[in-house]
């Protein structure tokens, strides 16, 4: 019984010590490939600014829904972009053995991930042509005097609308009447086109629209403008009918009524009566 005992130990502990010289080889093999998937590691540099970019990605993504409506995407979220765009701007173009992070993490499949996110995101940014609020110097951003004006005009317009609606027998329309016509108007200088959806900032567009939505939809002022228009077309009409009312007097109450017909008859006329006579002669 003793001998087997010791014969079943010393079994154990040969294939223990085959076991051992194998275990290093395979375990490192087997933690590369499940936290890298590769047998070499990328440089840490290169992994420190990838999570920093998909930090700041998901910022981005995160302000930019949160202010989705209304619409101060641009304004609110110019950090998180700035940020964005500059650690995009380091892993494309910081030096790391002799290249760069992104001709490791880049366009080695077709799904290309990474560029695939920063262009969608990307994409969000230029639709809105949000840097069309902002003066660009050095890729810093502050914003533009127009952006600036027009938020100054905006605020006194919706003051006025709404410490006018709050007040009791208050006429809206007449009292903020000159400041919208002022908003409404400097909008117009900013765009080529009235609409300015492709030129200007959409945090401008969308305040814009609503307010035009507020004072035409909800306040009705746009009926105001009805009365002066229906009175210049009713004139314009009216002078349009001046021309035909003075050919039909003349054609039916002038004069010629009480002419001889022979007078009355048109030179065509006559032409032909002695055109017949010459022939029946």
């Amino acid at each position: 019984m003793l001998r087997s005992l010791l014969i079943f130990f010393y079994y154990i502990s040969v294939l223990d010590g085959k076991l051992s010289i194998k275990t290093p080889i395979s375990s490192n093999f087997l933690i590369q490939q499940d936290v890298r998937g590769y047998l070499s590691e990328y440089p840490d540099e290169c992994y420190d600014m990838l999570y920093d970019f998909a930090q700041h990605a998901s910022n981005l993504t995160f302000c930019s829904i949160l202010n989705a409506r209304p619409i101060t995407l641009c304004e609110r979220c110019v950090e998180n972009y700035v940020k964005f765009r500059d650690k995009y701007h380091e892993l494309q173009h910081t030096p790391i053995n002799g290249t760069t992070c992104m001709a490791f993490f880049g366009s080695h499949d077709r799904l290309n991930v990474i560029q695939e996110y920063h262009d969608n995101i990307l994409s969000m940014w230029d639709k809105g042509n949000c840097n069309g609020c902002f003066d660009w110097i050095d890729g810093k951003p502050s914003l533009r005097n127009e952006t600036k004006h027009f938020h100054k005009i905006y605020n006194e317009t919706m003051n006025c609308i709404v410490k006018n609606m709050l007040a009791e027998d208050s006429d809206v329309c007449n009292r903020c009447m000159q400041s919208y016509l002022q908003l409404d108007g400097f909008y117009k200088t900013l765009s080529t086109d009235s609409i300015g959806v492709d030129s200007v900032c959409m945090d401008i567009v969308d305040s814009m629209n609503a307010t035009r939505s507020i004072w035409s939809k909800t306040l009705n002022c746009c009926n105001l403008r009805r009365t002066p228009e229906i009175a210049f077309l009713c004139c314009a009409g009216f002078i349009s009918f001046l021309p035909i009312l003075y050919y039909l007097s003349v054609r039916f109450c002038g004069p010629i009524r009480d002419l001889p017909n022979v007078l009355k008859q048109s030179r065509f006329k006559q032409s032909i009566l002695r055109t017949m006579d010459s022939r029946s002669d």
